[in-house]
């Protein structure tokens, strides 16, 4: 009776600052189960700056819960402006402790994000439909795949699996989606795989929940190419075998990169050799990884097939050539950068910035010729680029420097200098190396004062 009476007493005051002397209120109504006490701080509450808060609709769901009050729980919900996890668990677990499995499988199939908690409660909700002999439909088996999908279950997805077979239910392709969804989040792609062949009809859903699997190993893949991590990258390459074939070619692209960058260019080839597409990216992968190991002659010959290949087909972007520029440019190997230039020309590059720039290829250009020691088609390359940037005069720079050329690196300095552009550490060494060479003390004194 004495709490009753506080709890009528401290509804009635509605100069609070904070919602949590409402919060209190509420745990009291809770304690007691009175679902008058509760609506009485309920109709309080929506007087208050506090009606839309969060945390204390949380309080309310939860206390008309303990209740027994199920409308006003749900109404409560409904009427949520905003929801966090906590709403979606709290209201999820009551209507399947209630029984009310129908609408707690609405519930989870509407969540935005579902958690860890609310996977276990769609799959207890799963779990006590087929106890009591519910007729499970393609939805209930869609939820229950998907919470495995969450938790990462393969054992019990496969369990529900076998039940749908059992079922009869129609295996349709919300089913065979909710499969190889799951099967693909679990790790086990030869089962998704199996799942999707397994298919009568397809749509876009299907092709994504198997693509998305093989999207994710290449990305790994390639930040093991990028850190030359090739044990890892072997390991993923081993799990990717037990598929048998691959759906796109990013996947296969993405293994000659990694083995290719780590100098194991056998694998490499087996791997391209393999892939019932190739493209052009995973053959520039090709051409860089036989540049890179001295396979000179090799590499010129693919370089050339590419291009004959694909003068129907698919036409090698800047990012091609920009790659087989720098491995020529490791190498010093001056006859397969000009043939590379040739092609450059006749695919219009004109190195320039802004949209779909191309003005690194001008660079990896200059870069190729002053490391092979052309020098002067270097500065041609740099003199006809539409736009230059920081990168542009450092590769012109350095090169003459590096080439014995102090005072015509100088000059081009100056020029940089006039234009506008300023300049970083890479061409101020060059600029003291090249006054070093060539005595000029008093004007490397100038720049560096």
């Amino acid at each position: 009776m004495a709490r009753h009476a506080r709890v009528k007493a401290l509804a009635g005051d509605l100069s609070f600052a904070t919602s949590t002397p409402f919060a209190k209120l509420l745990d009291g109504c809770g304690l007691s189960k009175s679902a008058r006490h509760t609506r009485r701080v309920h109709a309080r509450i929506i007087k208050t700056p506090f009606s839309a808060e969060v945390f204390i609709q949380n309080r309310l769901i939860d206390v008309y819960a303990r209740c027994g009050c199920l409308d006003d729980n749900c109404r409560v919900f409904n009427r949520m402006p905003e929801k966090n996890t906590f709403t979606w668990n709290a209201i999820l677990g009551r209507l399947i402790r209630s029984g009310s499995l129908d609408e707690a499988e609405k519930i989870f199939g509407s969540m935005p994000e579902p958690d860890q908690c609310s996977f276990e409660e769609a799959l207890q909700c799963f779990g006590k439909m087929h106890r009591e002999n519910y007729v499970l439909n393609e939805y209930s088996f869609g939820s229950a795949l998907s919470a495995c999908a969450g938790l990462a279950d393969v054992h019990l997805g496969q369990q529900i699996q076998a039940l749908i077979s059992k079922s009869e239910c129609p295996s349709d392709v919300h089913m065979g989606s909710a499969l190889i969804d799951m099967y693909s989040k679990c790790g086990n792609v030869a089962y998704a795989q199996r799942a999707f062949d397994e298919m009568s009809s397809r749509n876009i859903v299907s092709w994504n929940s198997l693509i998305t699997y093989e999207v994710t190993l290449a990305s790994v893949v390639s930040a093991c190419a990028s850190l030359s991590a090739l044990k890892e990258g072997m390991q993923i390459h081993a799990r990717v075998v037990k598929c048998d074939k691959f759906r796109n070619d990013v996947l296969g692209n993405a293994l000659v990169d990694m083995y290719s960058k780590c100098s194991r260019i056998s694998e490499a080839r087996a791997v391209f050799d393999r892939m019932p597409t190739r493209n052009i990216v995973s053959a520039t992968s090709m051409v860089s990884g036989y540049a890179k190991a001295a396979s000179l002659k090799t590499a010129r010959a693919m370089f050339t097939g590419m291009m004959e290949k694909n003068r129907e087909a698919i036409e090698p972007t800047h990012y091609t050539f920009g790659n087989l520029l720098n491995a020529c440019a490791n190498l010093a190997d001056l006859q397969l950068g000009q043939q590379a230039h040739a092609h450059v020309l006749k695919h219009g590059l004109r190195f320039h910035s802004g949209e779909e720039a191309d003005i690194f290829v001008g660079n990896s250009l200059i870069d190729m010729y002053v490391k092979c020691g052309a020098v002067e088609d270097g500065l041609w390359v740099f003199k006809n680029m539409l736009e230059r940037d920081k990168m542009s005069w450092n590769a012109i720079i350095v090169g003459y420097v590096q080439n014995g050329y102090g005072i015509e690196a100088l000059e081009i300095f100056r020029k940089m200098l006039v234009s506008g552009e300023r300049p970083d550490h890479v061409p101020m060494i060059g600029v003291l190396c090249a006054c070093s060479h060539a005595g000029l003390v008093e004007e490397g004194h100038h720049y560096f004062k």
